[in-house]
């Protein structure tokens, strides 16, 4: 018999972080509080007026974000599913570990990678700050040079 998943609350008191940004004109102000353990635990993303289909979007967003953290999703699981969603508003920040956001939802996960997720696991995910990038090889970035196969019976008769 299987058991629905438990919720984890979290305490009345909590400790977070708050960021206010700007993504190309759009003001957005982001809150995330982690369990006592120091675990992403929710997320209140704001961007838009309240009653606007933005705003409404956004309290869905933080809503169903926080659930699956408080179900026990991986917070590198959520980070690698919305980054590099593509959507307006996108374009330069004034966050400067994060120049560019490609959406909104873009800049929350890469500010909760950064806020909440060891670098070994940001660099697997590929979200690093301009400085972590700064500092790797020239050549971190270089495409994998394709190989070019053969089929069998091609290299058999040459």
């Amino acid at each position: 018999m299987n058991h629905p998943p438990a919720r984890e609350r979290l305490p009345r008191r909590r400790h977070g972080i708050t960021h206010a940004v700007t993504v190309n004109g759009a003001e957005v102000f982001m809150t995330a509080n982690q369990f006592p353990d120091g675990r992403p635990g929710e997320v209140f993303a704001k961007w838009g007026k309240d009653g606007s289909t933005a705003g409404g979007m956004m309290d869905a967003f933080s809503i169903m974000l926080s659930l699956a953290l408080q179900y026990g999703a991986p917070a590198e699981v959520i980070v690698s599913k919305l980054k590099d969603l593509r959507f307006e508003p996108f374009g330069m920040t004034d966050d400067p570990e994060i120049p560019d956001a490609s959406s909104i939802m873009d800049w929350v996960a890469r500010r909760l990678a950064l806020d909440w997720l060891p670098h070994h696991t940001r660099k697997q995910l590929g979200v690093l700050t301009t400085e972590e990038e700064a500092s790797l090889p020239a050549d971190a970035y270089a495409p994998t040079p394709l190989v070019r196969h053969e089929p069998k019976d091609a290299r058999a008769s040459a």
